[in-house]
C-alpha cells in the first residue's frame, strides 16, 4: 500500500473562494459523492467569528453549491456538510483506483490531498484525469504505508458507534457533535478518530483484495 499527497488547484469552486475572501482555514474532514458529480464534503471552518456569519449568507448564493448544514460548535468554529452539484477533481478520483484520506485547503487556493492506493501507477493515471479537467497537480510524496499503524480497541468502539447510529450514511442519521456528546471526544478528536479508522479499513481492504488478485 502507498500513501501520496497531491496539491491541485481547480477552476473556480467555493472552496478555494471562501478563504480568499476571508480570513478562515478550512478543512474537508470527510469527502463522498453525490450525485454522478457531485459531492458531500464534511467540513471544518474557523476563523472570526463575524466572517463566520458571513459565510453562511454567502453560502446560499454559492452556484456550486446545492445544500449546507453548518453549526457553530464553539465560537470562531464552524463544523457541517456542505453538497456541491459538480466537482471535476471529485470527478476524477471517483473513476480512479485511488482512495481519499483527508483533504484541507491552502490560502494559495491549494487543495491538499492525501490519497492511498495499492498501486504507484494509479497515482500516475489519477495525475492525467486530473490534468485533462485543467486542473494544476503537483504530486508531492508517495511512500510506502506503516505497516504496524493500528486502531485501538476504543476507537474501534467509537468507530463502531458511528456505523451503528448511520453517520457513514446518505444522509447522515447523526451529527458529528451528537456523537462527540455521546462518546466523551471532543469534535476534532472524534473526527480525527474517524478519519483514522477509515484509512485502517481501507488499507485492510485493498491489501485484501490484491491479495485476492
Amino acid at each position: 500500500m502507498m500513501e501520496g499527497e497531491l496539491l491541485i488547484k481547480v477552476p473556480k469552486m467555493w472552496i478555494t473562494e471562501i478563504p480568499k475572501r476571508h480570513d478562515v482555514s478550512l478543512k474537508i474532514v470527510n469527502r463522498r459523492p453525490a450525485g454522478k458529480y457531485g459531492v458531500r464534503d464534511l467540513v471544518e471552518i474557523q476563523g472570526a467569528q463575524a466572517d463566520l456569519e458571513r459565510i453562511l449568507l454567502e453560502l446560499k448564493g454559492e452556484p456550486w453549491v446545492k445544500t449546507f448544514d453548518l453549526d457553530f460548535v464553539e465560537s470562531g468554529r464552524l463544523m457541517g456538510e456542505v453538497v456541491t452539484f459538480r466537482c471535476l477533481a471529485c470527478a476524477a478520483l471517483a473513476t480512479s483506483n485511488c482512495h481519499l484520506v483527508s483533504a484541507s485547503v491552502r490560502k494559495d487556493d491549494t487543495i491538499v490531498w492525501r490519497i492511498m492506493t495499492s498501486d504507484r501507477d494509479e497515482v500516475r493515471r489519477l495525475v492525467d484525469k486530473l490534468r485533462r479537467r485543467k486542473c494544476e497537480v503537483e504530486l508531492t510524496k508517495l511512500t510506502p504505508i506503516d505497516e504496524r499503524e493500528v486502531i485501538t480497541s476504543r476507537q474501534e468502539e467509537i468507530i463502531m458507534m458511528a456505523f451503528e447510529r448511520g453517520f457513514f450514511e446518505t444522509p447522515r442519521r447523526t451529527k458529528l457533535k451528537d456523537l462527540a456528546k455521546l462518546t466523551g471526544v471532543s469534535q476534532a478528536t472524534l473526527s480525527e478518530i474517524l478519519r483514522k479508522g477509515q484509512k485502517r479499513i481501507v488499507v485492510d481492504y485493498l491489501r485484501a483484495r490484491r491479495k485476492a488478485i
